[in-house]
């Protein structure tokens, strides 16, 4: 009996030991936000690399630490499209001003040939801060320049194909260049309350293109006075953001949707597809 006693005892103490124990998994892309100190990339400008110069185009920006006083050892990481390779470009103190990022040089710390470097393509670029002998990334040190095509506004006129799996939409929309913008960065979207199943009487809908990051606003603006599936309700309206791939011509839309008196329905994200 005191044998049997002994046993269960012993069962007891081993499971206190595995429970307690604590099994860390690192990150695979490193640790992150584990500082207080976590650098922040600012002032972007400019903030594309240009296809048709790979052999000079560069980005710059500032790197601060927010509100938080004093300087810390950074280091630059780059890597490409999305890749898993991971390259250290150059060290320097934060906060900082004025850094660029020539995409000749990210070529060579990834050992690319820039000319294998293709329009429509993402740089990805992050800052890392240093405690102690470790660096660490954070999500507001990274941002992803495009390798950008010429902006060519004939080239989005026409009957693209707008969806949104959050919204439940899949169709066709127009596109047309706005004729009072002499700059042809504003473009006209017809046709998104069509495939949501109203009658777009209102609108349409302006994206106006950042020329310096071909970064989209989306200004508030009403598609349609009633909204047939929510009976009641009036004047849906569409605000928001959103990016420009020149070299695929697919715009990546965050839409917030709302309408009188229900107030939102909520953020989604769109995709306009040539």
């Amino acid at each position: 009996m005191k044998n049997i006693k002994r046993f269960l005892l012993l069962i007891i103490i081993l499971g206190l030991n595995l429970t307690g124990c604590e099994t860390k998994f690192g990150d695979p892309s490193g640790e992150r936000d584990l500082i207080p100190a976590t650098p922040l990339i600012e002032n972007k400008n400019p903030s594309i690399f240009l296809e048709a110069d790979k052999a000079n185009t560069f980005v710059a920006f500032d790197v601060t630490l927010g509100d938080v006083e004093g300087s810390v050892d950074g280091m630059i990481e780059v890597s490409y499209d999305g890749g898993l390779q991971r390259a250290q470009l150059q060290e320097f103190t934060i906060p900082a001003t004025g850094i660029e990022v020539a995409l000749t040089d990210v070529a060579t710390a990834l050992g690319m040939s820039v000319d294998d470097m293709v329009g429509g393509a993402y740089v990805d670029i992050e800052v890392l801060a240093k405690s102690g002998d470790e660096y660490y990334r954070s999500s507001t040190g990274a941002f992803s320049p495009l390798i950008a095509c010429n902006y060519i506004p004939e080239d989005y006129i026409g009957t693209p194909n707008a969806q949104s799996s959050g919204w439940s939409v899949n169709g066709p929309v127009s596109v047309t260049v706005d004729p009072a913008d002499p700059t042809g960065y504003t473009l006209l979207v017809a046709g998104l309350e069509e495939i949501d199943g109203l009658v777009e009487d209102q609108g349409p809908l302006p994206l106006i293109v950042d020329p310096a990051s071909y970064n989209i606003t989306v200004p508030r603006t009403v598609l349609a006075s009633v909204v047939s599936w929510h009976p009641g309700n009036t004047d849906i309206w569409y605000e928001g953001t959103g990016s420009l791939n020149t070299c695929t011509h697919e715009m990546v839309l965050d839409f917030t949707i709302g309408a009188t008196p229900y107030g939102v329905y909520g953020k989604y994200r769109f995709y306009i597809s040539y």
